[in-house]
Order: C-alpha cells, then sequence, then structure tokens
C-alpha cells in the first residue's frame, strides 16, 4: 500500500475536524430548531398556532410536540432536507412576503397525514382512506383547539370536495 502523501495528509488533518465540527453543528441545530419553543416564540407568524396547542389533548395528556406531526419521522435523510427546504422557505417568505394565511405546501401536507396515520393507526386501519379526503380536513381544529387562524380573516378549512 502507497504511504500517504503530505499533501493529502494536511487537507484530511484539517477536513476530519471541520467535517466532525459540522456533524455536530447540524446535530445540535436540528435540535434547537424542532422545539416548540423555537417554532413558537422566534417566529411570531407561528405564535397563535404555539399557543393554540397548549390545551389539547394531543399536549397534555400524550405530550406530543409542534415536530411529531409536522416533520418526517420515517427517514432521517428526508427529514433533514425537509427541515432545510422548509426552514429557507420559511424565512424567505417571512422576511419578504409574509402572509395572511398560513398554507401548507403538498409536501407539508403528505407528513401531515402520514404522522396521523402513524400515531392512529390503530384507529384508521379499518377506514379506506386512500383517495379520500385527509385526517386533517375533518380534524383541523383538533391539535390546535380552533378551526380558524386569529390573525387572518380567511378561513384555513378545506372545503369538501
Amino acid at each position: 500500500m502507497k504511504p500517504l502523501s503530505p499533501r493529502l495528509k494536511k487537507w484530511l488533518l484539517l477536513a476530519v475536524p471541520v467535517i466532525l465540527a459540522l456533524a455536530v453543528f447540524v446535530r445540535y441545530e436540528f435540535e434547537h430548531t424542532s422545539t416548540n419553543q423555537y417554532c413558537g416564540y422566534t417566529c411570531h407568524i407561528m405564535r397563535p398556532a404555539y399557543e393554540s396547542s397548549f390545551h389539547n389533548v394531543h399536549r397534555e395528556e400524550m405530550n406530543v410536540n409542534c415536530r411529531d406531526c409536522h416533520l418526517p419521522e420515517e427517514n432521517l435523510a428526508e427529514t433533514l432536507v425537509y427541515k432545510a427546504y422548509s426552514g429557507a422557505r420559511d424565512y424567505y417568505k417571512n422576511t419578504f412576503d409574509p402572509p395572511d394565511v398560513l398554507r401548507t405546501t403538498d409536501w407539508s401536507r403528505d407528513i401531515i397525514q402520514s404522522n396521523c396515520i402513524r400515531c392512529h393507526q390503530t384507529v384508521v386501519e379499518h377506514i379506506n382512506i386512500s383517495g379520500g379526503k385527509l385526517c386533517f380536513e375533518c380534524h383541523r381544529g383538533i391539535p390546535h383547539g380552533q378551526w380558524y387562524q386569529p390573525f387572518s380573516s380567511e378561513k384555513i378549512y378545506t372545503p369538501i370536495r
């Protein structure tokens, strides 16, 4: 086996600590930005949704957090990509074009639906949910305790198809 060149050793000596530091930073930021308090207090537009979730059965009896519903749970790579995309999108939108009404993307809807089914699997196992309504179209008020966002005059429910 050929010995490593001094140039390669130098690059490895620099790259390994940088990669390790980056991994530690990503892990810390992932955990920090996944807390209820981060979303509820850092992002002013999310405060009503955060505060409305205080007194509901999900939070009080089962200790369900924002990330349990709003982040992918089955695939770490998807979770990281989604958090990066969603965070950048939210930062841009809230800085340059603040919305009157919070809207979910198709990707976000799929994640929320998947998490509803994952947690309530025994409840929905005998219900045909393929091609039908999404869980939160009927149960929108459950996690946040309201049917309308208090900072908007526009309804956020999805009309019956």
